[in-house]
């Protein structure tokens, strides 16, 4: 992460997220999840801990996608940083499970520690049986990749 000031805060913290409530609608799926992790930072040459915590909301059906999250991170070195994120998609085919899923979504942060508080990603995100992979870029011209296995 590049805060403002231009100093690099390096994160290595493992996350546990925990389904709160799930919806399963004929012809819709919502969740709520909270998520946390611990671990370790590195920041103007010195080494230290944070922590994580956050909540997230989605609902999707086949064809349409809207997920907004909130997290704040906590380390003993830097400052606290919080992140708000909202996504809206649609998928130009509506597929079955044993079928490739493509989904064209933007992505919407705002970080209000960095030296970029905002960010407007146009994406693309796949998904197959349980794999999910995405890629994009920012208007700022930042690149994403996101790749998650569901067990």
């Amino acid at each position: 992460m590049d805060m403002r000031g231009g100093r690099e805060l390096i994160v290595y913290l493992p996350q546990l997220d925990y389904l709160v409530h799930r919806w399963n609608e004929s012809d819709l799926q919502a969740n709520i999840y909270v998520y946390g992790g611990f671990g370790g930072v590195r920041f103007a040459q010195s080494n230290g801990t944070a922590y994580l915590a956050g909540i997230e909301a989605d609902a999707e059906s086949r064809k349409y996608f809207s997920m907004v999250k909130y997290e704040a991170m906590y380390p003993t070195l830097g400052g606290p940083f919080r992140h708000f994120e909202a996504r809206i998609g649609a998928a130009p085919y509506e597929a079955e499970y044993d079928q490739l899923a493509s989904w064209f979504m933007i992505l919407w942060q705002y970080h209000p520690a960095l030296s970029r508080e905002q960010a407007l990603t146009p994406m693309v995100r796949f998904f197959y049986k349980n794999a999910l992979w995405e890629a994009g870029v920012s208007l700022q011209g930042d690149w994403m990749f996101n790749f998650m296995f569901h067990f």
